[in-house]
C-alpha cells in the first residue's frame, strides 16, 4: 500500500506525535481513506520526512505517532526563485505547478508594462503550490507572492531575465550559481523593463528563434536553470 503524505504544523507536534485537524484531516479522512494503524509521511515544511503511523482518529482530528524522521530526497538543495510575468485565463495555475513540480522555491509574479492580467488570486496559487508539493513528494514549502517588475528586480539575487530580443547570454551560458531567473507573461518584456534589469546586474539569456507561448516558456526556462543549477540531478 503506497505510504501517503500529509501536511501539519510543527507546533502541532508534542511528545512524538501529530495532531492534525482542519482541512488536512479532511483530506486524509475523506479523500485518501486514512484509518488508523495506517502508516503516514508528516511534512512540516522544513525539508525533513516524519515517518509514522495513525494510532487514533477522532470526529475531527487524528494523531500519528512518528517513529522515524528522515532527510526528504525531494527537497531542492539550491533555492531558486521564479519571477513571473502574470499570465491570463488560469495559466498562472498550470505555472506554479510545474514550477514546484520542477524544482522552484519561491515564485513571484509581477506586474509589468505588457502585463495585462493584474488580478493575481495568491490564496489560490498557494493552495495549488501546497498541492504540487505533496505529488511530487517535496518537504519543503514553496510561496507565491505579487511584486511590480521593478521591485521584483531591486529584490532578486544572482539573477537572468528570458528575453527574445539580442541578449547577453544562450542556454548554454547560463551561470550555474544564480540564484533568480524571469520569464515574461505573453507581451514579454518592454526596451525600459530591460535596460532596468540590466542596471541591477541581470543578464538576458535567449530561449532560441521560436516564439514560446508565456506558460511554455516558464516551464522551458525552468527546466533549463534546474538543470544547470544541478536541481535535476
Amino acid at each position: 500500500m503506497e505510504i501517503r503524505r500529509l501536511h501539519a504544523n510543527l507546533n502541532d507536534f508534542n511528545d512524538g506525535v501529530f495532531e492534525i485537524s482542519g482541512d488536512e484531516f479532511n483530506y486524509a479522512v475523506k479523500v485518501l481513506r486514512q484509518k488508523q494503524g495506517f502508516s503516514v509521511i508528516v511534512n512540516v515544511g522544513d525539508g525533513y520526512d516524519y515517518i509514522g503511523v495513525i494510532t487514533e482518529i477522532k470526529k475531527d482530528r487524528l494523531f500519528v505517532k512518528v517513529s522515524e524522521k528522515v532527510e526528504n530526497p525531494a527537497t531542492p538543495k539550491n533555492k531558486i526563485t521564479l519571477y513571473q510575468g502574470s499570465c491570463k485565463l488560469g495559466k498562472n495555475d498550470f505555472i506554479v505547478q510545474k514550477a514546484v513540480e520542477l524544482g522552484v522555491s519561491s515564485i513571484v509574479f509581477f506586474t509589468s508594462d505588457f502585463v495585462v492580467e493584474k488580478d493575481v488570486n495568491l490564496e489560490r496559487l498557494n493552495k495549488i503550490a501546497k498541492e504540487a508539493l505533496k505529488q511530487c513528494d517535496r518537504a519543503d514549502e514553496v510561496t507565491v507572492e505579487l511584486s511590480t517588475f521593478d521591485n521584483a528586480v531591486n529584490a532578486a539575487e544572482n539573477g537572468i531575465i528570458f528575453f527574445e530580443g539580442d541578449c547577453d547570454l544562450s542556454v548554454n551560458e547560463i551561470p550555474s550559481d544564480i540564484k533568480s531567473y524571469f520569464v515574461g507573461s505573453e507581451g514579454g518584456f518592454s526596451e525600459k523593463e530591460i535596460s532596468l534589469a540590466k542596471e541591477n546586474g541581470i543578464k538576458t539569456v535567449s530561449l532560441g528563434k521560436r516564439i514560446l507561448r508565456a506558460e511554455t516558456a516558464s516551464v522551458v526556462a525552468t527546466t533549463l536553470v534546474q538543470l544547470k543549477t544541478g536541481g535535476l540531478l
